[in-house]
């Protein structure tokens, strides 16, 4: 006779086993679910073909796939077929190319080219757009010029223009020291839009968008993301980096902006966007091993507490996240005193003053 607690064991095993097949199953299927809908989505923007094209093409293949889930009893099979057509769909969005000669949208017309020789460097493609209203702009490039060893600090700003806390956009903000003062200028992540073409979060997850870094003055870069644009929250944190660290991390940005100037990539709204590329470039100045899948890095909206919780802003003493919020939002004073020539010193007042 088998001891009671013998028995209760092997059922328990049992049931252990059974659930973890069944987790499994699950994982399974919503993984296949998930990419086949990527899939449909692939299929609707495949570039070489005409829009009503690919929009046939992509309800097609969804339908078809959906009857056959529903009427073939070897669910095993169609999880075969789906998965053999998904790797199809992604082999044939690879022969999407990314270009550099496209008919782009003014502000994004030029590509910034970065110099670095010894100490000096020298920016050409340095924009400084003046805005009139959101949309309604004069853009102009030229160039700017400095010392790598005048490179002081670094800041990043947040930019919420949407209700939902994962969206955001990111960038960073330099300060160059010289005799006549403080200088400043950012360097923006972003997609390159063609004439007549706005951001989607979608359609980034599907090679439609190259990927730029534009450099730029302050007033161009956070102007338009305070002044011109009254129901966006930004936000200005200082980072915990010397000197020094400051000067590697622009040498490792302008390393890969000559990268893409010869070799250009895709934007990807979840593995190849602003925040992705900011943390790659700052991950020798993080003290851990990151965790790629991390929420806080894939999704935007969330950088700022990856960064804090990190160690790479600069805090007081004892402050919480929500008080470093709290004194380095920008958008409100800066719409306060516009975009005029003290616009750097007049949106750091505030942390200067903490």
């Amino acid at each position: 006779m088998c001891h009671p607690v013998v028995m209760n064991m092997s059922r328990l095993k049992t049931t252990f086993r059974h659930v973890a097949r069944l987790s499994l199953r699950g994982m399974k299927w919503l993984t296949v679910l998930l990419l086949f809908a990527w899939a449909v989505g692939a299929v609707y923007y495949f570039e070489f073909l005409p829009s009503p094209v690919a929009g046939v093409l992509a309800l097609t293949y969804f339908t078809a796939t959906a009857t056959l889930l529903f009427r073939w009893q070897d669910h095993n099979r169609w999880l075969r077929v789906t998965v053999t057509s998904i790797v199809f769909v992604y082999v044939f969005t690879l022969l999407q190319r990314p270009s550099n000669e496209r008919d782009w949208a003014n502000d994004n017309a030029q590509l910034a080219d970065v110099q670095i020789r010894g100490d000096n460097v020298l920016i050409e493609g340095f924009r400084h757009a003046i805005y009139r209203t959101e949309t309604g702009t004069d853009v102009h490039y030229g160039s700017f010029d400095f010392k790598l060893s005048q490179l002081e600090k670094v800041w990043f700003v947040v930019q919420r223009f949407t209700a939902l806390e994962g969206i955001a956009h990111n960038f960073l903000t330099f300060q160059v020291g010289s005799e006549k003062g403080p200088q400043y200028f950012s360097v923006s992540i972003e997609i390159r839009r063609e004439q007549g073409e706005s951001f989607s979060p979608v359609k980034g997850l599907y090679r439609q968008y190259e990927l730029i870094y534009i450099v730029a003055d302050e007033r161009d870069e956070i102007g338009a993301r305070t002044v011109m644009r009254p129901d966006d929250r930004v936000f200005m944190f200082p980072c915990n980096a010397p000197p020094e660290q400051v000067q590697q991390l622009f040498v490792d940005i302008a390393q890969r902006i000559q990268q893409l100037n010869a070799s250009p990539q895709f934007y990807h709204s979840l593995l190849n966007n602003c925040t992705n590329c900011i943390v790659r470039h700052t991950s020798t100045l993080t003290p851990r091993r990151l965790n790629w899948l991390d929420p806080r890095i894939v999704l935007p909206g969330f950088a700022d507490r990856f960064a804090h919780s990190n160690n790479l802003l600069l805090t007081l003493p004892g402050q919480t996240f929500g008080e470093l919020q709290v004194q380095c939002r920008i958008d409100e004073i800066a719409r306060r005193c516009g975009i005029s020539e003290s616009f750097s010193a007049d949106i750091r007042t505030p942390m200067e003053s903490q």
